[in-house]
């Protein structure tokens, strides 16, 4: 992978996203999270009805950096098609998955929710789930199991759906869209990540991989938006973190540099 020639970060870092995503679906934020963002709860106030998302599905991707939407714009554009808002974000280091979910979900830093090296525990630290808890939100997450999102926000009232593959949580999410009634859905994808530690950042493998994501985007969100027509709702693919390739020629990620550091999230609100 050739060198960004980007030195300046994002503005916002993945510790604006807990309280933002609170705002936007009408509940209070998690309590030590940071400010939101707010073109995002702009845009929720200009397309809703109400004002608030009451319904919210969220796609977690896993390592997919700045630098890959700069380089394959077209592989985005199925994510595109059901977004308005394109925001360059910053991760938070170490620039690992736990941490940075971590980060995301309690709108904490590390320092603050506990997490500050590749581990897994249960947060304890309040979190955009327990807030969606307390105003009565029926909330799901679809992950495989192991992975950072299938165990770092255990222990709430909450649905968990722990599979064993990417695909399977897709699946999972895609039925309980379409035979549910569920407020918020979280749905983890680490297949990118999986594969460009094994293959490299830019190997076929692991551009397939990123393809299949927004392609399962762009499916989730049409079933998202079929079965809540006429809802007021919100989509968005929160991911956490880039990659680099290291002199062996496999993917890696968890250093202070842009690649690793400057990820792009999307945002989609609609009443329609």
């Amino acid at each position: 992978m050739g060198q960004i020639n980007e030195t300046v970060y994002p503005h916002y870092t993945l510790a604006n996203v807990g309280a933002t995503l609170a705002l936007a679906a009408g509940i209070e934020a998690p309590a030590q999270s940071e400010e939101p963002i707010p073109a995002v709860l702009n845009l929720v106030k200009a397309n809703t009805v109400s004002g608030k998302a009451d319904k919210l599905l969220i796609f977690n991707p896993d390592a997919v950096a700045l630098w890959l939407y700069l380089r394959y714009t077209d592989f985005f554009a199925p994510v595109q098609r059901h977004t308005q808002l394109t925001l360059p974000m910053r991760a938070v280091m170490p620039s690992v998955t736990p941490v940075c979910f971590g980060t995301i979900y309690t709108g904490a830093m590390p320092a603050v929710h506990g997490i500050q090296k590749y581990e897994k525990p249960v947060i304890r630290t309040d979190s955009f789930f327990d807030s969606a808890v307390r105003a009565g939100k029926k909330t799901a997450i679809c992950a495989v199991d192991g992975c950072s999102m299938s165990r770092i926000f255990l222990e709430r009232e909450i649905d968990y759906f722990i599979t064993e593959s990417d695909l399977e949580a897709v699946e999972k999410a895609l039925k309980l869209i379409n035979e549910d009634d569920y407020d918020i859905i979280v749905c983890y994808q680490g297949n990118y990540d999986s594969t460009m530690h094994g293959d490299g950042t830019e190997a076929q493998t692991s551009l397939d991989a990123l393809l299949d994501n927004a392609a399962w985007f762009d499916r989730l969100v049409k079933a998202f938006d079929k079965r809540w027509a006429g809802v007021d709702r919100l989509c968005a693919w929160i991911t956490d973190h880039g990659a680099h390739d290291g002199p062996d020629g496999r993917g890696s990620h968890g250093k202070d540099i842009t690649e690793d550091m400057n990820v792009t999230h999307f945002w989609g609100v609609t009443h329609a």
